[in-house]
């Protein structure tokens, strides 16, 4: 960890984070913790994009949005700078498909493509590693330039609010309030080993590329904190719980008791 903390650029570091530490991405999207979070975005994705439509999803992981999108008969590029997700992803994508993999960063992915070329743009992982804003606000632009008008973008934060409650009621305890990576009068988290943001910085990156914002959900509420209330759960007790969170995910009350935020975009004006 330290050694990754003393690297600078955020591609060297993000290889190093997944390549080195993170190594079981398709483990990691299996477990209780991902759960509500993955049913959540893929309930929003359901909702806005239409039907047959030409997808890019950057940073795409082991595939855990690509392939629904996939089967549900979307056409869609999948981008990830790791290798090893890329093989995961081919390795369980059924012949017949129209999912065209990639191994590349997002921003290069990006700068290849022709404008207005996708009616929709998953951005679900990359804010989490662009160390500054500049280049987030360059990849939301990228993003909002291949989106055709009318199309929508997808894009997730982490939250740095929740981040202490986490770290302190599921992991490090009390201590982490008198001992963790984060502010004390401002209650900044430091930003790793990913990247943190406040709904405010959120709002204002989306607005500085050029976005305006549809939606903004709570994707994953509690289910990180209380993974072992949740894993305890009957499949009929936690289809109930999934409704009740919907219910709650967009109220502007409870935006900020999660982990994960999804803004649901379209192009601006201009």
């Amino acid at each position: 960890m330290e050694r990754l903390r003393k690297m600078t650029d955020s591609l060297e570091r993000t290889r190093m984070l997944y390549g080195e530490i993170f190594t079981d991405e398709a483990g990691r999207i299996e477990g209780e913790g991902y759960k509500l979070e993955a049913l959540t975005t893929l309930h929003i994705l359901g909702q806005e994009i239409a039907p047959a439509s030409r997808v890019l999803d950057l940073g795409c992981g082991a595939g855990v949005y690509a392939l629904p999108l996939a089967e549900k008969g979307h056409t869609v590029m999948a981008v990830d700078l790791m290798p090893s997700h890329i093989e995961q992803l081919k390795a369980k994508t059924a012949p017949g498909l129209a999912l065209e993999a990639l191994c590349m960063d997002a921003q290069a992915a990006l700068d290849g493509l022709p404008e207005a070329s996708f009616e929709a743009v998953l951005c679900l992982g990359p804010m989490y590693h662009l160390r500054t804003e500049s280049q987030r606000v360059k990849l939301l632009v990228g993003c909002r330039r291949v989106t055709r008008p009318g199309g929508r973008i997808f894009i997730a934060f982490i939250n740095n609010d929740w981040v202490i409650a986490t770290q302190a009621l599921r992991y490090d305890g009390g201590r982490y309030m008198t001992e963790g990576d984060y502010h004390q009068d401002t209650f900044r988290v430091e930003d790793f080993p990913f990247v943190f943001h406040t709904l405010a910085q959120a709002n204002e990156e989306a607005e500085k590329a050029g976005l305006k914002v549809f939606r903004r959900v709570n994707t994953d509420g509690l289910s990180e904190m209380l993974e072992d209330k949740f894993a305890a759960f009957t499949p009929d007790e936690y289809a109930r719980w999934f409704r009740y969170h919907l219910y709650l995910s967009e109220k502007q009350e409870h935006l900020g008791a999660c982990n994960h935020w999804l803004f649901v975009c379209g192009r601006g004006p201009g």
